[in-house]
């Protein structure tokens, strides 16, 4: 295969248009409600910023987690999570903006709110706007210098083929993964569960972390699937197929068990501070997505993806994955609308034309990385192990 065929070809001015009004029309509308309802608004960039922020972590969680346990056959597909990590710095300055609505979105943040409960006072020295801010940059900041470390060493590589870049991202892997768990755990409590202050989980971090890789192993096969659909990825075989799909099985359980250990744990102690949360998202309309979640995120991956065959078809492992990420925007919609609504109204046109447009700014500067580099990792020295990569 010759190395121009190895590279995208510029997209299409019809696609590139589409996108581009799809963001246009996001921002617009955004802009419109903003004024009109701005807890509408804010929720849905916050839903539309978060889903988008965390595939483009979960695809450096990807690289770290084949990195050290020293995956060879992911060399063949590292192009792919190193193109969705490119969208880090724009998802973060997404994240940044809705410190513009913490008065919108979050209660605690109100001094008023503080002064007559006893609950918000007793959490000021945690939940306060300098504090929340001030978390939000460092964890940020922190996840933006590893995807960018990760990215360096490897563009690196293609340039001399050193084997001590692939030794520094083990390295930085080791770190990376302890240090992740732990913020990412802070920011979904932070960004997710304070929005309603009075409830809490112990396993709400984790809830979120199984979430992140679930979604992130799914858009990392479907944009794999596309790209060898294509013709641009011919080595990607059955066998790094059934990777892909074992992994995102795997999460999609993972997800699962995490789901109903925490449902479970809290109707069985029917505490009234923790039974809140579900019955707001088991009444006024929302009951019917609240199980719909867990359809989408688990029972039709693990129907599907069981068997062997199922994984190792690339048909199949497209539709779940689709699927998947489908059920990871209601999984995050669900933690967020119903904070700010009893009553489900139905998915609004802000909700869709923020994600839309957010997502449309995602295959943008994907597209982007991707052609502007090789698909095929040269320097990588597992290549020749990914090519050939049987089970």
């Amino acid at each position: 295969m010759k190395e121009a065929e190895r590279r995208l070809g510029p997209m299409s001015l019809g696609v590139r248009n589409v996108l581009v009004v799809l963001v246009v029309a996001g921002v617009a509308v955004f802009g419109v409600t903003l004024f009109q309802s701005p807890t509408a608004a804010w929720s849905s960039l916050l839903v539309a910023a978060f889903y988008f922020l965390t595939i483009a972590l979960g695809a450096i969680a990807f690289l770290a987690l084949t990195y050290i346990t020293k995956a060879g056959w992911s060399s063949v597909v590292k192009r792919v999570p190193e193109a969705m990590s490119t969208f880090l710095p724009v998802g973060a300055g997404l994240t940044l903006t809705l410190l513009l609505g913490i008065h919108s979105l979050y209660h605690w943040s109100h001094p008023d709110a503080v002064a007559h409960d006893a609950i918000l006072t007793a959490k000021a020295g945690y939940l306060n706007a300098p504090f929340f801010a001030g978390r939000m940059v460092v964890v940020l900041g922190l996840w933006l210098l590893f995807g960018w470390l990760f990215r360096r060493n490897s563009l690196r590589q293609d340039a001399d083929a050193a084997v001590h870049h692939t030794r520094r991202n083990v390295a930085l892997a080791a770190g990376y993964l302890f240090l992740f768990a732990f913020t990412f755990s802070v920011a979904g409590i932070d960004w997710l569960m304070s929005l309603e202050p009075h409830w809490f989980s112990t396993i709400f971090g984790i809830y979120n972390l199984a979430g992140l890789l679930l979604g992130g192993f799914a858009s990392i096969a479907v944009v794999t699937i596309l790209l060898r659909r294509a013709g641009y990825l011919p080595n990607v075989n059955e066998n790094h197929l059934h990777d892909l799909g074992k992994l995102t099985f795997a999460m999609s359980v993972f997800w699962a068990y995490i789901w109903i250990s925490q449902y479970m744990l809290i109707w069985y102690s029917n505490l009234p501070e923790e039974t809140t949360y579900y019955l707001r998202r088991t009444e006024g309309g929302w009951a019917f997505l609240f199980y719909f979640n867990v359809v989408i995120n688990w029972v039709v991956p693990f129907v599907v993806l069981l068997p062997r065959p199922g994984k190792r078809s690339e048909a199949n492992l497209l539709r779940v994955s689709l699927a998947v990420l489908g059920g990871r925007f209601l999984d995050i919609y669900l933690m967020v609308a119903p904070a700010n609504s009893t009553e489900h109204g139905g998915v609004g046109i802000v909700d869709v034309t923020t994600f839309l447009g957010v997502g449309a700014l995602f295959v943008l500067i994907v597209y982007r990385a991707l052609a502007r580099r090789s698909l095929i990792p040269r320097g990588d020295p597992y290549l020749i192990e990914g090519l050939h990569h049987k089970q």
